[in-house]
C-alpha cells in the first residue's frame, strides 16, 4: 500500500512538472490497463460459462447405491473441454425452502471428483449421507450442488 501511494505521488509530481510527456504516456497506460482488464474479464466469463455447462445432479437414492452411501451424484460435462478437479459444496433443503440443513459444524460439505471428466461424458458416484441438523431425515430433503469449481484442459 505505501508503495502505491509513493507511485501515485511521483506520477502526480511528474504530471504537473512535465505535462507534455506525461499526458500521452498516462493515456497509453490507461488504454493498456483497460485492454488487460477486458482480456481478463473475457477469460473469466468463458471459464464461468464452462463451469455452468457442468450439470450436477444430486439425489437421495439408496436403491441405486451401496449400503451406507445413499447420496447419488451425477455430473454431465456438456462443455467442449475436459474438466479436472471438479469440486462442489453440498446443500440440503426442505422442498420450498432455501435454508441449508446440513450440520456444517461437524464436517465440511465440500466434495471433489477424483478423475478427469472428458467432454460429453457422464460420471456417477455415491456418497455417505452428511450429518443433518437434528429433527430432519435425509430421505425428506432435496440436495443441490453449490459453489461449483473446476479447471478445464485445453
Amino acid at each position: 500500500m505505501p508503495l502505491g501511494i509513493v507511485l501515485l505521488m511521483v506520477w502526480l509530481v511528474m504530471l504537473v512538472r512535465f505535462p507534455r510527456i506525461m499526458l500521452p504516456a498516462s493515456g497509453i497506460i490507461v488504454v493498456l490497463a483497460l485492454l488487460l482488464a477486458a482480456v481478463v474479464g473475457i477469460k473469466q466469463w468463458r471459464h464461468e460459462s464452462r463451469v455452468d455447462q457442468l450439470e450436477i445432479s444430486v439425489r437421495y437414492a439408496p436403491a441405486d447405491c451401496d449400503f451406507g452411501k445413499p447420496i447419488l451424484v451425477s455430473i454431465q460435462n456438456a462443455s467442449g473441454r475436459t474438466a479436472r478437479q471438479v469440486s462442489w459444496q453440498l446443500q440440503a433443503t426442505q422442498p420450498g425452502a432455501n435454508a441449508n440443513l446440513l450440520d456444517l459444524g461437524v464436517t465440511g460439505s465440500t466434495y471433489q471428483m477424483d478423475q478427469p471428466l472428458h467432454a460429453d461424458a457422464r460420471w456417477q458416484q455415491c456418497y455417505a449421507a452428511p450429518p443433518l441438523r437434528s429433527g430432519y431425515r435425509a430421505a425428506d430433503l432435496q440436495y443441490q450442488a453449490q459453489r461449483v469449481r473446476a479447471e478445464f484442459q485445453r
